[in-house]
């Protein structure tokens, strides 16, 4: 069987994947890609302070330059490996077992829908490869063996899915890394053309203008370290336009070719889009680690065209602490509640009275559940619905 991707604005450096991996392949690509990116940051990391620090600014007569240099370069690498290895090492977001034991516990009463590569809020669909009900918004990756919540694709670079656990350390990783290869080309620009110079002259067997008495090996080793800041400048810098735009609009990569309708999870701004990535703003956004205040859980997310009042009017969010979540997957999931004899019979005797007599007159039928899950439906002015928790 062959391989279907679906686009994805990564530019070739993660796609989401259906379709069998032969376990030998993933083995080896996972070797490759592995060995690839680490020596990258070491050989970067080298390159820069042994040999660019250490050598060629001393002999250029800039030592005033070496500490301001250092610190800026190895203080966005560091944070530029922290978060690669929390995007590579974290769980990207499998289905939790609490879900499943909501799944269990309401039954039949959850509506199940069929997976489709279309918007559906506040659905929850089937997934055929785990034979089990998944979350709005997961899908289920082959290479990894299981439905990721919120899953944007399979990094080939992580060896490891970008879903809704580690999708803020996939973006401050390449964040990072555009930020150290950035400051490492602006500031070593100066001895690079010089250098690219003297290499230059010494293949044309032209005389050496070497004043820096350095050896060929470092010169060498300098325009390679060059080379490869430039490339990552220019890969990671339209990677990270392109993520930050779907981030923008609360979008993932397999959600960003959705047109059968306008974005229900888009909340109007980019700060307000981003926060349900990163979490409420603070310092935690610059850091890899877990959000301090989180606006959702992964499992059910707050849409632009409705809103969830609680009993006391307040509304409802997933990162509030007073009321049980499986309450509001409740709500947000549509769970149905069981109908009760005492309802039966109201209903009965509804429907006898509606067929015994004119209907013109009749007050339409509303389902009242027990004060617990009950929900009652209105809409304002604009549009918005308001579901109100009784």
């Amino acid at each position: 069987q062959g391989l279907v991707r679906w686009p994805s604005p990564s530019y070739g450096v993660g796609v989401a994947i259906v379709g069998p991996m032969p376990s030998i392949i993933q083995l080896l690509r996972t070797i490759a890609t592995t060995c690839a990116t680490f020596s990258v940051f070491f050989y970067e990391g080298f390159a820069y302070n042994r040999i660019f620090l250490g050598r060629i600014l001393p002999a250029a007569d800039k030592e005033d330059f070496v500490l301001p240099f250092a610190i800026c370069f190895n203080t966005a690498l560091g944070l530029a490996f922290w978060s690669y290895l929390r995007a590579r090492l974290e769980d990207p977001g499998k289905v939790p077992p609490r879900w499943q034991e909501f799944v269990g516990s309401v039954g039949d009463l959850l509506p199940i829908a069929p997976a489709r590569l279309e918007w559906q809020p506040g659905k929850a669909t089937y997934c055929n490869q785990c034979g089990v009900p998944r979350p709005e918004r997961a899908h289920h990756c082959r290479i990894c063996g299981v439905c990721v919540l919120r899953m944007d694709h399979h990094c080939p670079w992580l060896s490891n899915c970008v879903g809704f656990k580690n999708h803020k350390y996939f973006l401050l990783a390449v964040g990072y890394g555009l930020l150290s290869s950035t400051v490492a080309v602006i500031t070593s620009l100066p001895e690079l053309v010089a250098c690219f110079d003297m290499f230059i002259r010494m293949q044309e067997g032209q005389p050496l203008k070497n004043r820096w008495h350095l050896r060929i090996v470092d010169v060498s080793m300098f325009l390679a370290f060059g080379l490869v800041a430039v490339v990552l400048t220019m890969l990671l810098s339209t990677m990270l336009a392109a993520h930050l735009e779907l981030g923008a609009h609360n979008a993932t990569s397999i959600e960003g070719h959705y047109d059968n309708m306008p974005n229900p999870f888009d909340q109007g701004t980019a700060m307000s889009n981003l926060a349900q990535l990163m979490g409420e703003f603070g310092l935690d956004w610059f850091l890899p680690i877990t959000p301090w205040k989180p606006l959702t859980d992964g499992v059910s997310y707050e849409r632009t065209d409705e809103r969830i009042i609680g009993p006391g009017g307040n509304q409802l969010r997933n990162h509030w602490s007073s009321e049980p979540v499986e309450k509001l997957w409740r709500i947000r999931y549509r769970v149905r509640q069981p109908m009760v004899q005492e309802q039966m019979s109201e209903r009965l005797g509804s429907i006898r009275a509606w067929w015994g007599g004119p209907c013109a007159d009749k007050e339409p039928l509303v389902s009242r559940g027990s004060p617990r899950g009950a929900m009652e439906y209105q809409r304002d002015s604009s549009g918005r619905r308001y579901i109100i928790a009784l």
